[in-house]
């Protein structure tokens, strides 16, 4: 949320000029809360600039005021994603982080995002089995985020180009701002 390598910053450029969204989950307010004090309060005001996807209810993980009642497809997406994130680890005895990423990925998957954008390497190379599970959703690194995002775009133009009454869109980014001119495309 707060990364600062280039993808990173070009993803949020992107979401604060309305050409992608970018949501976060109930989760991630929950690992914030573990945060130094001082890092806490730029992270959490940070955070607070996205809209939040409430996933379900998981004890010792959900903030009760953020969160729903699951339903039984909730825990079997949820049970599903962690068992294909980190196959034959017991939730009673693996890293909080654990049972978290996995909420993460669950509940955009509920919301019908179509990605986890993460630097965890580890997660990412999950990702193929993911998108089998759930119909081509995926885990990305921000670089991939990106290049996703510049593909759009690049769409949204051509057909811009090609039906001009559409009206207007929002400024367009620049292919320096897109990081086209580094290999992000």
């Amino acid at each position: 949320m707060d990364a600062q390598d280039d993808a990173a910053v070009l993803l949020r450029k992107l979401h604060d000029s309305n050409w992608i969204s970018l949501r976060r989950t109930d989760a991630m307010d929950t690992e914030l809360a573990d945060a130094r004090p001082e890092k806490w309060m730029s992270l959490t005001e940070t955070s607070a600039s996205y809209a939040e996807s409430f996933g379900p209810l998981v004890l010792d993980h959900s903030r009760l005021d953020h969160c729903v009642l699951g339903s039984d497809d909730d825990a079997t997406r949820n049970d599903q994603v962690f068992a294909a994130l980190f196959p034959g680890a017991d939730r009673a005895t693996c890293r909080k982080n654990h049972i978290r990423d996995a909420m993460h990925a669950a509940t955009a998957i509920r919301y019908g995002g179509r990605a986890f954008i993460t630097h965890e390497r580890k997660l990412r190379n999950k990702s193929d089995q993911i998108a089998e599970l759930f119909h081509g959703f995926r885990i990305w690194s921000p670089d991939d985020a990106l290049a996703e995002a510049s593909r759009g775009i690049a769409g949204v133009r051509e057909l811009y180009r090609r039906e001009p009454e559409r009206g207007s869109l929002p400024e367009w980014p620049t292919d320096e701002d897109l990081g086209t001119g580094r290999g992000a495309v």
